[in-house]
């Protein structure tokens, strides 16, 4: 038994990341990011295409530990100095976008027959854009360290705060339906105790935790034995996220987020993401494959109307609502646009949260399909979009 596991989990290493190098280079040639070629390479390697078809299970239960270490960078490389530095824009533009990508969505599959609480999750996770598709094109277009850049990313910040916060409020939400009679003072009480739980588990990881972890990873890195404090992040790592889930009821992810705020805190920091990046990027390489073997192009055939609806929510509304917002800011046009374009899209937290609502059954199969497919399209379209950008902005000077 342990023998076909071992040769389940050799075969999805083997083929996967044979796939995902070979089509995330391709992607890179044709200027598209690698997270595009390892969606693709997910697909080739599933059970909805023809061929060799890895073992999902085992797959899924790999990507398992890249959405930690996702997570866990994600909390990592956050700062508030970003955030803070333009939040007078990127506060009420991305609860602004966010509001209007959920109002449209939840409104339009409402209308179809989903359950309201199904719309609003699905409009939550395409109102979030993929961190690192945004980096990448930024950097491609030498805007990262611009004051345009810093006002995206920090937007960015901004929305994966909020999908941070539905990740917690996910088990609470999926215990109540709006289609049912139910005592607001009960609704009310439900969030309440989800968040205090969370607010308590921070206060405890920022002040003893940060401590305690600060001492041990010191303690560790004067061994001067890298493999050691490799291991020793991890292990952190780990007992955080599962110490939180047992004990707190979070999710392993926001234990995993959380892990990676207190460690970027800490004095070595640096040595930190130097350690766990390389293991950190096979693992997410892994997650996106699996995202990709569950991606079936039938659903939206199946569903062509709510598939070019959502593209339309993420094309054009998305970027219409964050352009519209700069502007009343008062912001440069140049600045609204870049903002615009960069966030017409959608990746990495869309998954993670659709995921973690299937898992709830908030989000109907045929939902977590279309957003697959959505960030395929997004995914592959933003670096053309900032190619006509650049055009336009050079032909009238903006």
């Amino acid at each position: 038994m342990a023998e076909s596991i071992n040769l389940k989990i050799a075969f999805i290493l083997t083929v996967g990341f044979a796939f995902a190098a070979i089509l995330g280079y391709i992607s890179h040639k044709i200027k598209l990011s690698p997270i595009f070629g390892y969606l693709i390479a997910g697909y080739l390697i599933g059970p909805y295409s023809p061929g060799f078809v890895a073992d999902r299970e085992a797959a899924e239960q790999l990507s398992e530990i890249g959405v930690l270490l996702m997570m866990f960078s994600a909390g990592m490389h956050f700062k508030w100095q970003d955030l803070i530095r333009v939040r007078r824009i990127a506060i009420p533009g991305a609860f602004g976008q966010t509001l209007v990508a959920t109002v449209i969505a939840a409104s339009i599959t409402y209308s179809m027959g989903w359950p309201l609480r199904s719309g609003i999750i699905f409009g939550l996770a395409i109102g979030v854009a993929s961190t690192m598709v945004l980096i990448r094109v930024l950097s491609d277009n030498h805007l990262l360290k611009t004051k345009e850049g810093h006002v995206a990313v920090g937007w960015l910040i901004v929305e994966d705060l909020i999908t941070v916060i539905i990740l917690i409020l996910i088990p609470a939400f999926a215990v109540y339906s709006f289609e049912t009679e139910l005592l607001i003072q009960e609704i009310i009480y439900s969030f309440l105790q989800v968040i205090m739980k969370f607010l308590l588990l921070a206060a405890i990881m920022f002040t003893l935790g940060y401590k305690l972890v600060t001492y041990i990873l010191m303690k560790i890195k004067l061994t001067r034995y890298p493999e050691l404090f490799t291991l020793t992040v991890l292990a952190i790592t780990f007992a955080i996220a599962i110490g939180s889930n047992m004990i707190f009821g979070t999710s392993i992810a926001l234990g995993a987020f959380l892990a990676g705020m207190v460690m970027g805190q800490t004095r070595v920091h640096d040595h930190v993401s130097a350690k766990i990046t390389p293991l950190k990027d096979a693992f997410v390489v892994i997650f996106f494959l699996s995202v990709g073997m569950l991606f079936n192009p039938a659903a939206i055939v199946h569903h062509l109307y709510i598939f070019f609806v959502t593209l339309a929510i993420i094309l054009l509304a998305k970027p219409i609502a964050a352009f519209l917002i700069t502007i009343a800011l008062r912001y440069p046009i140049k600045t609204a646009l870049t903002v615009a374009v960069g966030l017409a899209q959608i990746g990495e937290f869309s998954f993670i949260l659709s995921e973690q609502a299937m898992r709830y059954r908030l989000l109907p199969a045929s939902g977590y399909d279309i957003i697959v497919a959505c960030a395929l399209v997004s995914i592959s379209i933003n670096p053309l979009l900032f190619k006509l950008l650049n055009r336009f902005q050079k032909k009238h000077k903006v």
